[in-house]
């Protein structure tokens, strides 16, 4: 008879899986949120974004600057007078200086305003930039979690599929070894439930690995063990409309584009402002002190202030910055074209996401009944073959018809979920 100590390890396995930790999809993005490498990185990249929004970074505000200077000197004084004296000697000089300037942009034709105002939209599109990096984790994340899901689905149906082939083998030795039965049934009873104890080795290895993939975005340790909650497949009602018009103000492809172009349009103004002159206030306060051995003048000091207004008009500059300026508004216009086509693609992959979900809800909705008609017909085939009523063929088709109604239902649950994340992904409903 043969030996069921492979199902039985799986069995205990099962059973030892339910006693393990269970993480829930929240947790697991929680959990991603806090320790993925990627977000990490963006977090640190957002923050220097951020620390970049300051006045005086767009030359906003007064400088001001302490100058202080020592010379020192030395000179040979030879002098000859016409009274015939005569003065040769050696001397030295100290010139101790000190100064406070200010100076102030009173008018620069925008430009400082503009940059300002250009900084913070860089800002808030690293904060775009990180947004999509988390929406792409937790995609990643829900995607295999998902997986995960379908394999623990898929070595469920395959216990309760070994349970009929067990039956079978029982059957089939039995009546061989009583002489009412051919070996050849029992045989091939034998070969048909390693076939599925191979397919249940197959999903187990499946499902090990897709906890080590999980584990790895969670950066957590590859031999971390843990369960999943089951995943509800129930289908949610969604309207084409609705997501359409909210994909406009949460899509985050759509709204990192429309951050490019106010930045783009910032830049235009940058280059504007430069046709217009410039104005500044300068002011200043020093000190100034000369002493010397040699010469006539002993010492001298003085303490001196200015105030004054500078302006600088460039009329001429090789038509650079015209140049610049029509480079600028090609830029935004490109931006434009990308933005109305990117509509248009969310537009496309959205209609097409929405009647693939609802495909799928009609699929889901034929292999659920498809299950109960593969159980209820192979548990007939079953007990008629019990009886000596059908052959050993009739009861190998209804075991492959209802392997196959469990195997298409656990997949059209795991692709009801992934057309849903599709759905929430081209909306923007995925991530505030």
């Amino acid at each position: 008879m043969i030996k069921y100590w492979f199902v039985n390890i799986l069995l205990f396995f099962s059973f030892f899986v339910k006693g393990q930790n269970t993480l829930t999809l929240q947790e697991a993005i929680g959990i991603a949120l806090e320790q993925n490498y990627g977000i990490q990185i963006v977090k640190l990249e957002q923050l220097a974004d951020a620390a970049q929004v300051y006045k005086s970074n767009a030359g906003i505000g007064p400088t001001v600057d302490w100058n202080v200077g020592l010379n020192l000197g030395g000179n040979n004084v030879n002098q000859k007078f016409t009274d015939g004296r005569i003065i040769n000697r050696w001397g030295r000089t100290i010139n101790p200086s000190t100064n406070l300037s200010v100076g102030i942009t009173l008018f620069d034709g925008g430009r400082m305003n503009a940059t300002f105002d250009r900084l913070g939209l860089l800002s808030e599109f690293g904060m775009e930039e990180s947004k999509l990096m988390i929406q792409s984790t937790v995609v990643q994340i829900m995607e295999v979690y998902y997986d995960i899901n379908r394999q623990k689905s898929t070595l469920n149906y395959l216990n309760t599929i070994i349970k009929y082939y067990q039956e079978q083998v029982k059957i089939t030795e039995e009546r061989w070894k009583v002489g009412k039965g051919s070996k050849l049934d029992f045989l091939q009873s034998q070969i048909n439930l390693n076939a599925q104890l191979s397919e249940m080795a197959i999903a187990e290895n499946n499902l090990k690995n897709a906890k080590i993939t999980l584990n790895g975005l969670l950066n957590r340790s590859p031999n971390e063990v843990y369960d999943i909650e089951n995943v509800q497949t129930s289908a949610n009602v969604y309207q084409l409309e609705t997501l359409a018009n909210l994909a406009k103000t949460k899509n985050r492809d759509i709204l990192l584009l429309q951050k490019a172009r106010q930045i783009s349009l910032k830049q235009e103004e940058q280059f504007e402002a430069d046709r217009k002159p410039t104005i500044s206030l300068n002011g200043s306060l020093g000190y100034n002190f000369n002493s010397s051995t040699a010469g006539f003048l002993v010492s001298n000091s003085n303490v001196f202030s200015s105030v004054g207004i500078a302006s600088r008009w460039n009329l001429y500059d090789g038509n650079h910055r015209k140049n610049q300026i029509a480079i600028s508004k090609i830029n935004t216009q490109i931006i434009e074209k990308q933005q109305a086509n990117l509509d248009a693609q969310i537009l496309t992959d959205l209609t097409l996401a929405f009647n693939q979900y609802r495909s799928d809800e009609e699929l889901l909705a034929f292999e659920e009944q498809n299950k109960l008609l593969a159980e209820e017909n192979l548990s007939i085939a079953l007990e008629k073959f019990r009886l000596g009523g059908s052959s050993i063929l009739e009861l190998n088709e209804a075991q492959r018809g209802l392997d196959t109604a469990l195997n298409r239902l656990v997949n059209a649950e795991y692709n009801i979920k992934i057309s849903e994340l599709e759905l929430l992904l081209l909306s923007g409903g995925l991530v505030d």
